[in-house]
């Protein structure tokens, strides 16, 4: 079973769209696929960065644009095979005080990229949706069948864009597919946004020689999935046969913030100094993928150790440390 999980058949010379291309995650899709394929970037530069694609395999053609514009996207579309539609904004706080602009980008620009896929008959869009979608429900593994409950607006424009995924895939025909990421991280991850991911934050933290800080008693528990696995999957989504499916992305695994914080101490063979906070209002206290889909569908599962992820995190957070000094 295993050496089967490891024998993806890979896309040969595509052209590959993807949007949000300069962010983290979709950084590290355009250096998995970028050696292979004819690659796109559309992004408007606002979360995302060049550096992210300063060693991209070959050349990126790249599109600042917002997914909103759709003369860009129209171009942008023509002779493209597969499209990757990861562009977004992603805090949760940060929806609940901006929603109208939060459902512009998400929902609107959601739209706008299948609309125009579909008017260029592109084969596939492959959505990037979050394991927000399913809320704070106490009930764990996560699983696809689970009745979506999103609890900010963040959640629910990635609701809606499953949702407007279905629709043009049985109006115009064009093949969709939905992966519910859940806590990914690695290198390129923002550490600096107040509600940044753990991994992100408590790295950088460590580089920087600081103190770390953790809410609650520490034992709330996350899936966190390494963005090359996450390129991974995404790549898998792109090629086999799952058009109409919706699955979560994330390890099966259960790793509590205070095993995140004696792995740190591991790897770098001393204690970590930890401030203790109030635990934050809202917090899911436990939140785990059911995988079973990922692994039938896809051939997908994880690569990377929580250790090894976190350690390969850890080094990209000292090698911008150094690099900022």
């Amino acid at each position: 079973m295993a050496a089967a999980l490891r024998a993806p058949r890979v896309m040969e010379e595509k052209h590959i769209l993807i949007t949000g291309g300069a962010g983290f995650i979709g950084s590290h899709l355009v250096d998995r696929l970028g050696a292979r394929n004819e690659i796109t970037v559309v992004d408007d530069l606002s979360t995302g960065t060049l550096r992210n694609l300063a060693n991209a395999p070959r050349k990126v053609h790249l599109k600042r644009a917002s997914v909103n514009q759709s003369d860009v996207l129209a171009d942008a579309m023509k002779g493209q095979d597969v499209v990757y539609h990861l562009a977004a904004k992603t805090s949760v706080p940060e929806s609940v005080a901006m929603p109208p602009e939060y459902w512009k980008t998400n929902v609107e620009g959601t739209v706008h990229v299948l609309r125009a896929a579909a008017d260029a008959d592109v084969r596939r869009v492959v959505f990037v949706s979050s394991a927000a979608v399913y809320g704070d429900s106490p009930e764990t593994p996560k699983v696809e069948s689970m009745r979506p409950a999103p609890a900010s607006p963040y959640a629910t424009t990635k609701m809606v864009g499953e949702f407007a995924c279905e629709e043009i895939r049985q109006m115009k025909g064009i093949e969709t597919v939905v992966l519910r990421i859940f806590n990914g991280y690695g290198p390129r991850q923002d550490a600096v946004a107040p509600y940044a991911g753990v991994m992100a934050k408590f790295s950088a933290a460590v580089a920087a020689n600081q103190p770390i800080e953790v809410y609650g008693d520490g034992e709330q528990t996350r899936d966190f999935l390494f963005v090359a696995d996450i390129a991974e999957a995404l790549e898998l989504a792109g090629e086999r046969p799952v058009d109409g499916e919706v699955m979560n992305l994330g390890s099966g695994q259960a790793t509590s913030v205070n095993e995140v914080v004696r792995l740190l101490s591991d790897i770098t063979g001393k204690p970590i100094r930890a401030s203790h906070k109030p635990a934050r209002p809202g917090d899911v206290r436990h939140s785990r993928a059911d995988v079973t889909k990922a692994r039938e569908k896809l051939g997908f599962a994880a690569r990377t150790t929580v250790r090894d992820g976190l350690a390969r995190t850890l080094e990209s957070m000292r090698a911008a440390s150094k690099a900022s000094r």
